[in-house]
């Protein structure tokens, strides 16, 4: 008898191990799954900055952004190997400081992206049939992190004397850099492409208008340092 009730517990054993077994596989994601589960940890902020409390157009902006989220991801596959050396070849430039060289680079650049473009233009004009203006521009940011705003608000504190004139110019060159910035899948490229303008931001534009920007750096790393010395102090 007492073999009779250890045969039946580990029957019952091995049944529940199977069971448990056949419902581990069950709930496993399917590649479809992770895949849209991949998009929608993207969608989601951004539509969360939107609050549009519209449920249609909330779909319409979730499909068209999974859209091109996929277009996104099936481009770079094919043409990163291509892009990555180039900005290689521009940091490189930059470092040694060829101007020539950077240049080149980024042409080259622009010109892998332009076949992009088509794809590009077709989001921002599924966006605009949808939402205002202001709102194609919360999306954008929501795609780059804020960078805009972000990079923004750092040059009015390192240049606080820059006129309205100046910064009209400076906030649109860093609405020209999230243009092209959107079209990156990691924030690492993101940020190269924000680079780029904050070069011509500061290399030409504002020393152009008489500033001097590797000084005004300066400046305002040893004010903020000198700051964070009171504050530790203080506390």
């Amino acid at each position: 008898m007492k073999h009779i009730f250890m045969i039946a517990a580990l029957a019952v054993a091995i049944f529940s191990l199977s069971a448990k077994a056949q419902t581990n596989a069950t709930a496993a994601p399917s590649p479809a799954d992770k895949e849209q589960a991949s998009l929608d940890k993207h969608i989601k902020p951004v539509l969360a900055a939107l609050n549009l409390n519209d449920v249609t157009k909330e779909t319409k902006v979730h499909d068209i952004l999974a859209e091109q989220l996929k277009a996104l991801q099936a481009w770079h596959s094919a043409n990163d190997a291509q892009i990555k050396p180039l900005w290689h070849a521009f940091n490189k430039a930059r470092s040694a400081q060829n101007v020539t060289n950077a240049n080149g680079a980024l042409a080259q650049i622009d010109s892998v992206y332009a076949t992009f473009k088509p794809q590009h233009d077709k989001f921002i004009a599924d966006l605009s049939a949808v939402l205002s203006p202001a709102q194609v521009e919360t999306v954008e940011d929501g795609l780059t992190i804020n960078k805009v705003k972000v990079t923004y608000d750092v040059y009015l504190q390192i240049f606080p004397t820059l006129t309205d004139a100046q910064k009209a110019v400076v906030l649109q060159d860093l609405k020209s850099a999230r243009v092209q910035a959107i079209d990156c899948e990691s924030m690492t490229e993101k940020s190269a492409f924000f680079k780029k303008y904050k070069i011509m931001i500061e290399d030409d534009y504002l020393t152009g208008q008489g500033y001097d920007p590797k000084q005004a750096r300066k400046d305002f790393a040893a004010k903020e340092k000198a700051n964070a010395v009171k504050k530790t102090a203080a506390e």
